[in-house]
């Protein structure tokens, strides 16, 4: 497995993913529309010109196929760095993929020596996220009830949160 940044030439593959908009509102939030604009898509390039950091997108690859793609966007002023919009090719489902992209990703952040926290948001109902996230050492810390409307139906949203202390005792053990 590869991890890089997201690239222009995995737009297209990107896209394929999803098939509707209950699909790409479990992976981006009620914001994003489906099928993904160009607008959109442009907020997932251009990590390496971004000084500081702001919002980075990775992506792995396997055998030159892109497998996984998840997002880090820090809030320098308040020293933490949020886990958002993680989605695994389809095709490679139930591999690892997500949890062996994110520790990188955790490690990426705590490298930096600002960031004291990281966080993320999961729908509840999506539970291969939340048992990723838990065994990553997330720990929950509440739950919004019935905030995003998805079509008819309204969905919770669970907050977790990685202190750098737990982080650090984590990595000793």
């Amino acid at each position: 497995m590869q991890i890089d940044f997201f690239h222009a030439a995995d737009q297209s593959e990107l896209r394929g993913w999803f098939s509707s908009q209950q699909a790409v509102t479990q992976w981006a939030g009620p914001g994003v529309a489906w099928p993904l604009t160009e607008e959109f898509m442009r907020t997932l390039l251009d990590a390496d010109k971004q000084q500081p950091a702001r919002l980075l997108t990775f992506a792995t690859r396997c055998e030159g196929q892109l497998a996984a793609v998840a997002q880090l966007s820090f809030d320098w002023e308040n020293h933490l760095a949020c886990l958002c919009r993680v989605a695994v090719n389809p095709a490679l489902r139930g591999k690892g993929l997500a949890g062996q992209l994110l520790d990188v990703m955790i490690h990426t952040a705590f490298n930096n020596p600002a960031i004291e926290r990281l966080e993320l948001v999961v729908y509840p109902h999506n539970l291969a996220a939340v048992r990723t996230y838990e065994k990553l050492g997330f720990v929950r810390e509440g739950v919004r009830r019935a905030c995003v409307a998805v079509g008819d139906a309204r969905w919770d949203s669970a907050f977790y949160g990685l202190l750098r202390a737990e982080f650090t005792a984590r990595s000793a053990a």
